[in-house]
Formats: C-alpha cells, sequence, structure tokens
C-alpha cells in the first residue's frame, strides 16, 4: 500500500512529537450493512509485531493485514483546519473529519 500525504497533513503531521517507535495506525474496516462503507481509525501507536510499516516523509504508519485488505493500494491523505484528516483514494472518498486520536 501506498500513502500520499498532501502539503496541509504534512505540515499537520509535523507538528506532533512522536516516540522513537510511535507513528500513525490505520485502522480500517469494511462494513457490509445497508451501505458499503470502509471505518477508519487514525492512532498514534507504536507498532506492533504483525503491523506492515509503510513510512512516507519522515512519519511511520502502521497497518494491520486486515485494514490492507479493506483499503485500495494508493490513498491520500490530508488536512483542513477545523475539520481533521481527510481520506480518499482516486476513486472515492472514504471520510472526513478524522482526529487523530492519542494512545492515552
Amino acid at each position: 500500500m501506498e500513502i500520499e500525504i498532501r502539503k496541509a497533513a504534512l505540515a499537520e503531521l509535523n507538528k506532533i512529537h512522536f516516540n522513537q517507535d510511535e507513528g500513525i495506525r490505520i485502522l480500517a474496516e469494511f462494513v457490509g450493512t445497508c451501505s458499503i462503507a470502509t471505518d477508519i481509525e487514525l492512532q498514534i501507536e507504536a507498532k506492533q509485531e504483525k503491523d506492515s510499516v509503510i513510512s512516507e516523509k519522515g512519519v511511520n504508519f502502521f497497518v494491520p493485514k486486515k485494514s490492507l485488505e479493506s483499503l485500495p493500494g494508493k490513498i491520500f491523505l490530508d488536512f483542513k483546519p477545523g475539520f481533521g484528516y481527510k481520506i480518499s483514494s482516486a476513486e472515492e472518498t472514504f471520510g472526513y473529519n478524522f482526529k487523530l486520536k492519542s494512545k492515552n
């Protein structure tokens, strides 16, 4: 999987002080309800043993296998002040207003 961090998101991520073993965990799960959707969460955490690690522009992203299966091969991470992060692909937008949750 590839992650393209847009300029506004990179500026926001650069404000975060990550500990040496920390990065952003992307949790994504395909949900088949009356509408088809993918639930996504972003969290600051340490890498877990079975995570795939994707490094982009100095930021580590930790993605569990199940999340890799629920996302396309390339996603875009953007940020809009007052609204939060946006995750999309070339084909669709997965959601707006994602907040980056702290491990604490």
